[in-house]
């Protein structure tokens, strides 16, 4: 066990056994998983943690029983729960959606201690994103939760910086967005959306995409910047969002009538009542009572305004 152990860390070793955990559950005999890949061995030894197999290898045998890497990485993150603190896909979207604030200020603030714990190691800029990501998302549901000069800066670098923009990276922009100025706002944006990146086609990649400009949509016309709210309506309107992604073309219809209304077309308040009554329908109560008094601040604003 020593020796095992000065080998391999638990980390490499925890791979073959998640991957043990996969195969069974989806009903397949170490022949079928290790295929022309590797010998059957190989693939008990690694099940149990006896070695490790290299990448190509493991990303093929992945295949031969059809799991894919988000899957296998969620549940890797799942095993190290006590020792992964994030699981940002996970308990930070369930706190928010329950609006837990003592949650997310449980994890904000462990994340912190994780921070200042990591300050001399070289983890430190992924705690510090993070962070940054946790005490954004907070601020939505405490006032008191901003982000300081210098992590806006710091985010601002590291977003500038990246050649090929993933699906953390999206969903962090999405969710600091209210903090940055307008200008680069828009030009990482215009990054994380450009077309030549390998990964823009992936469908969760696209999927975070869409979510995080249909965030961006509704800052700027919250700011009465109508300019880029339109270019980037009409930037969703053209990629032809599937139906499979059936709240994100939805909740464009709503932002596009939301737009329309600020923008002098009284008759987008109907599409907007409509788009509640459809949550209703569908009991999305919280959503649709959200719909609902934003409906009537929008009346009290054009009433006072008038």
């Amino acid at each position: 066990m020593d020796k095992k152990t000065k080998k391999y860390s638990e980390e490499e070793l925890a791979i073959g056994i998640i991957f043990k955990e996969f195969r069974i559950s989806k009903g397949f005999s170490q022949l079928e998983a290790a295929g022309n890949e590797i010998s059957v061995t190989h693939l008990s030894n690694f099940e149990n943690g006896k070695t490790v197999i290299s990448t190509n290898h493991f990303l093929n045998i992945l295949q031969n029983i059809n799991v894919n890497m988000f899957e296998f990485q969620n549940s890797l993150n799942q095993y190290f729960q006590k020792k992964d603190l994030l699981l940002f896909n996970i308990e930070m979207a369930d706190a928010f959606a329950e609006k837990n604030v003592s949650k997310l200020r449980m994890i904000t603030e462990e994340l912190h201690k994780k921070l200042e714990i990591s300050s001399t190691i070289s983890t430190t800029k992924k705690y510090r994103l993070d962070y940054i990501r946790a005490k954004s998302i907070l601020s939505f549901v405490d006032s008191s939760y901003f982000l300081t000069k210098s992590e806006i800066t710091f985010l601002e670098n590291y977003l500038y910086n990246l050649k090929e923009w993933g699906q953390y990276d999206i969903a962090i922009l999405g969710q600091c967005a209210q903090f940055l100025d307008f200008i680069h706002l828009i030009e990482l944006s215009d990054r994380m959306i450009n077309p030549s990146q390998n990964s823009i086609n992936i469908s969760y990649v696209k999927q975070a995409i869409i979510q995080t400009v249909l965030n961006i949509i509704n800052i700027f016309v919250d700011a009465g910047l109508y300019t880029p709210a339109r270019k980037f309506i009409k930037y969703l309107e053209n990629i032809k969002i599937n139906d499979n992604y059936m709240f994100e073309k939805f909740t464009l219809v709503y932002n596009t009538a939301r737009y329309n209304y600020k923008i002098g077309d009284e008759g987008a308040l109907a599409v907007m009542n409509d788009c509640r009554k459809a949550l209703e329908f569908c009991k999305c109560f919280n959503t649709s009572n959200w719909i609902a008094e934003e409906i009537i601040r929008i009346k009290d604003q054009n009433s006072k305004n008038n």
